[in-house]
């Protein structure tokens, strides 16, 4: 029977993530965590309430492509 909890290692193994990406996660309220003594768990329902409400969308502006400058132009030549 699989616990209701998981600690930080198995949801860095389900997610594919850091260990400081899910904690980044947590701080924000973004994936909900509990404490248990000194520890962190996160339930099994709100890692896939966190999973199912994430934006796939892809930041495209955020990430435009930037001209490439040839390899013979310095810094000023590029402004």
């Amino acid at each position: 029977m699989e616990s209701p909890l998981l600690r930080v290692p198995e949801v860095v193994a389900r997610l594919g993530v850091s260990r400081a990406k899910v904690y980044e996660f947590m701080a924000s309220g973004e994936l909900r965590s509990v404490r248990v003594g000194g520890s962190r768990r996160i339930r099994v329902e709100d890692l896939d309430k966190f999973i199912a409400e994430l934006d796939d969308a892809w930041p495209r502006a955020a990430y435009a492509r930037r001209p490439v400058a040839s390899r013979g132009q310095t810094a000023q030549a590029r402004s």
